[in-house]
């Protein structure tokens, strides 16, 4: 989900499919360079929250970067990208340009389960995950 600033000022999601995590951590998009959201964002603050296989979730944060070079936008997309956009679409990258990063880790349910469960009969303390903050 990415998150930009509205023209209430406040935060309004939505899902797009992350086409690169570079080196720098930057996450990059495809998006529709004519929809609403997409005209005001560029240089703005912006958000993504990414869950992979269910187990670690992660949030980035930083500015956005709209660009419209079309080796980029050509280098990023791939045989699915075009069926999300329709005819007329004006297709530009949007670059998440992080400056931090936190992650949250958790085993699965049953495991979670299991730990609340040992530390109810234990005293101890349930391991139910690990988080962390990356200022990049």
């Amino acid at each position: 989900m990415v998150s930009t600033i509205d023209e209430r000022g406040t935060l309004s999601s939505r899902p797009v499919t992350i086409q690169r995590l570079d080196d720098q951590g930057d996450l990059w998009f495809l998006v529709d360079r004519l929809a609403d959201w997409v005209g005001p964002v560029d240089g703005s603050p912006i958000g993504a929250s990414v869950v992979d296989d269910g187990d670690t979730w992660s949030s980035f944060a930083g500015r956005a970067e709209l660009v419209s070079d079309q080796s980029v936008v050509d280098e990023l997309a791939d045989s699915f990208s075009e069926l999300y956009f329709d005819d007329g679409a004006v297709i530009v990258a949007l670059r998440l340009v992080t400056d931090r990063i936190e992650w949250w880790t958790a085993p699965g349910k049953v495991a979670q389960v299991v730990q609340l469960a040992k530390a109810k009969f234990t005293d101890a303390e349930p391991d139910l995950g690990d988080s962390g903050t990356l200022e990049v």
